[in-house]
This record gives structure tokens, sequence and C-alpha cells, in this order.
């Protein structure tokens, strides 16, 4: 294996130092071209019993799954993903897929503070719903593939499979129910704000309509203050979907 575009290490311990000195923003590759490491890029070829070692002292040393995993290529001013040959890094789940899985499918106004949160949690659902269903028919007919990166393998990273495809998309279901059930509570706290401000300060350029717009929106969404429990719901949910997906397919 080859590590290109890897300048000598040397220059890096002086760098930072130079640019805080000098009080000018610099580019990486502008403080090397000044210390005098401008030359072609070094070529460093690490054996199999280096790169075992060096696979080692992650699984020691760094008890963080995903970084345990991380690989990248350093280059003159830059920072680049993976290694040359290395497929987009939107194609890798953990990375590139991190909370973009439902993408286009969660309304926009899911964080507006006058949507009902029932509406929000069914949009939520319904995003997890049809994305579970398309990664399962993209597995079946062959059009889905997606990598993990794999430091246990000679590429470094391999095809992912449709269970572990399916393990991220629940995940960033669950961590967006978890922010919707966030969300919810400062939106309740949010509309008596609004609705109090108006009626005891009449804020400059506000009308009456205003007054009466945001004191009628509260007190119409005031049973929304009664629910809860939101992620929960939702979590169960899922897991009754999933468990009929399974009995039809």
């Amino acid at each position: 294996m080859q590590i290109q575009n890897v300048e000598a290490s040397c220059s890096l311990s002086r760098t930072a130092t130079d640019i805080s000195a000098q009080g000018a923003p610099k580019t990486i590759a502008e403080a090397w071209r000044e210390q005098g490491f401008d030359g072609p890029p070094v070529k460093v070829d690490i054996s199999k019993e280096g790169m075992r070692a060096y696979k080692e002292l992650f699984r020691k040393e760094d008890p963080m799954e995903d970084f345990k995993s991380l690989n990248l290529r350093l280059m003159p001013g830059e920072m680049a993903w993976g290694n040359e040959g290395w497929p987009d890094i939107d194609e890798f789940l953990g990375w590139g897929t991190m909370w973009k899985m439902m993408d286009g499918k969660v309304p926009r106004d899911n964080r507006d503070i006058f949507t009902p949160v029932k509406d929000k949690a069914s949009a939520l659902l319904n995003a997890y719903k049809q994305t579970y269903a398309e990664i399962v028919k993209g597995y079946a007919d062959g059009t889905r593939t997606r990598y993990v990166v794999d430091m246990g393998t000679e590429a470094l990273y391999r095809r992912a499979t449709m269970e572990e495809d399916l393990a991220y998309l629940r995940e960033e279901f669950e961590e967006r129910a978890s922010s919707l059930e966030k969300n919810h509570l400062r939106a309740c706290r949010d509309r008596k704000v609004l609705a109090d401000a108006y009626m005891d300060g009449f804020p400059y350029g506000s009308s009456i309509r205003d007054v009466l717009k945001y004191g009628i929106l509260y007190r119409n969404m005031k049973d929304e203050e009664k629910i809860v429990d939101i992620k929960q719901g939702l979590l169960e949910a899922a897991d009754a979907f999933e468990g009929q997906y399974a009995a039809n397919a």
C-alpha cells in the first residue's frame, strides 16, 4: 500500500507556530513552502507488518469505533477522504450518510413551532417507512450499494450489508425522534413566550392583528403541552412497522 502526497513530518511541528507568530492566516501549503518543503510528494511504502502494527495501535489506544476505522489522505493545504480509488464519502454509511438518509422526505416545517407535533411525528415515521422499503428493495434488486470502513480488510473498506444499512437508518431515525421530542418542548415554551410578548408589550411595528394571531395560536395549541413521550411512541410505531414488513415480505 502507498500513501501519497504526504509531506515530511518535521514541517508539521513548525507550521502552526509560524502561522500564529506572524499573525496572518495562511494555508498549510503556503506555510510549508516558506519552510522549504515545496518539493515533489513523498511516497511512503508501509509493510504488511507495519500496517498490522498501525491497526493494533488504534485498537488499543482509541476506544471510539468510528475513529478506529478512519483512514485519511493528507495533501498540501487540504485533507481528503480515504485513499486513492475509494468511493465517494457519501456512499459510506456513518460518514457521508450521517443524518442524510431521510433528507428530502421530512418536511421543512418539521421545526415550525405552529405545526402540531402529531403531524411532525407522522411525517418522520412515514419518512422512515419509505426509506426502509427503498433500502430493502435496493438490495433485493441489486441497485443499492453502500460501503463501510473496515481496517481488517486489504482495501480498508468493504460493501455494506442490508442489515448494516438498515441499522444506520434506525440510528438516524432514533436521533431524529429524540430531536423532535426536544424541539416539541421548546415549541410549547416559545409559543407562550411569543404570545405573552405581543400581549404585554406590543413590539414595535406590530399590529392588533399580530397580537390576536399569536394569542389565538397559543390558546388553540395549548393541548400540545400534554403530549409527552414522543420518542418512545415513534420507536414503538417503527418496531410495529418492521414486524409487519417482515411478515409480508
